[in-house]
């Protein structure tokens, strides 16, 4: 017994000392770095006195009731990958923090959910359309984070309208894009309304959608570059030339080296600084 209260005293003075940690139901501490993971269970391996070896004592996964953890730096490289236009990159960088933290998917302080949102993204901007309905609907069983959920029943819905449902994708916004729901949420709702506009051919339905984005939304920077490519397609379709190339124009010079922009670029046959 005295060599598990010692394993126990080293473990929770030190816990302090490290901000990658597991916190356990019964109180201890367990720092990330004294610990391995084996089929589902924390291993610690505590020195015996004097030296003479050491033992072990487990603790199964499902004591753990939140890991303190920081940001992971292979979430922000995918993200900004991502915005650039290498999914296929991102989803390359962000796998490891998907292995590392799907057995603690549901503990607080986890990443996974945050790591599981960039690996939607990066599925659905290469068009893998299986794969990203597999991870929306794995996202909307475990994440508590209310964007979360919202942008992956998003994903599903903008899945419908690639497949050429585009109806059903309307119907199904209608119930997401609510008062109540995520600024972020509401958001790429309002983009993805500007979408289904434009493709149907409905210009100016299109214009006050992509619009509404920056109006209401515009905390949300990561949504303003595709609000302004919108915008620009929109107003080229209605034959307001001075409006879409005022919009390029704003897209190349605050969001240079955004996927939106190069796209921007090429469309409009304007030179982007960041090509």
């Amino acid at each position: 017994m005295r060599i598990v209260w010692m394993g126990l005293l080293v473990i929770m003075t030190t816990g302090g000392m490290s901000a990658q940690r597991y916190q356990l139901r019964d109180g201890t501490v367990l720092v990330a770095t004294e610990v391995s993971l084996r089929g589902g269970v924390l291993v610690h391996a505590v020195g015996l006195p004097g030296g003479k070896g050491t033992v072990e004592r487990s603790y199964p996964l499902a004591r753990v009731v939140r890991v303190d953890w920081p940001e992971p730096a292979e979430l922000g490289e995918a993200r900004r990958l991502l915005r650039t236009g290498d999914a296929a990159g991102a989803l390359a960088t962000i796998e490891p923090v998907l292995k590392q933290f799907t057995p603690l998917a549901k503990v607080p302080g986890s990443w996974w959910t945050a790591a599981k949102r960039v690996s939607l993204q990066g599925l659905m901007a290469l068009g893998e359309g299986v794969a990203s309905a597999q991870a929306a609907r794995e996202l909307m069983a475990i994440a508590t984070d209310p964007e979360a959920v919202g942008l992956a029943r998003l994903a599903l819905v903008e899945l419908e309208a690639r497949t050429g449902r585009p109806e059903i994708a309307r119907a199904m916004l209608t119930t997401l894009a609510g008062v109540d729901a995520p600024s972020a949420v509401q958001g790429r709702a309002w983009l993805l309304r500007g979408d289904l506009a434009l493709a149907r051919g409905s210009a100016d339905e299109a214009i006050e959608a992509y619009l509404h984005v920056p109006v209401f939304h515009g905390t949300h920077d990561d949504l303003l570059p595709a609000a302004l490519l919108g915008s620009a397609r929109a107003f080229r379709a209605h034959g307001d030339s001075t409006r879409a190339e005022r919009a390029v124009h704003e897209l190349i010079l605050n969001y240079p080296d955004s996927v939106e922009a190069a796209a921007a670029a090429d469309e409009f046959k304007l030179e982007s600084p960041a090509l």
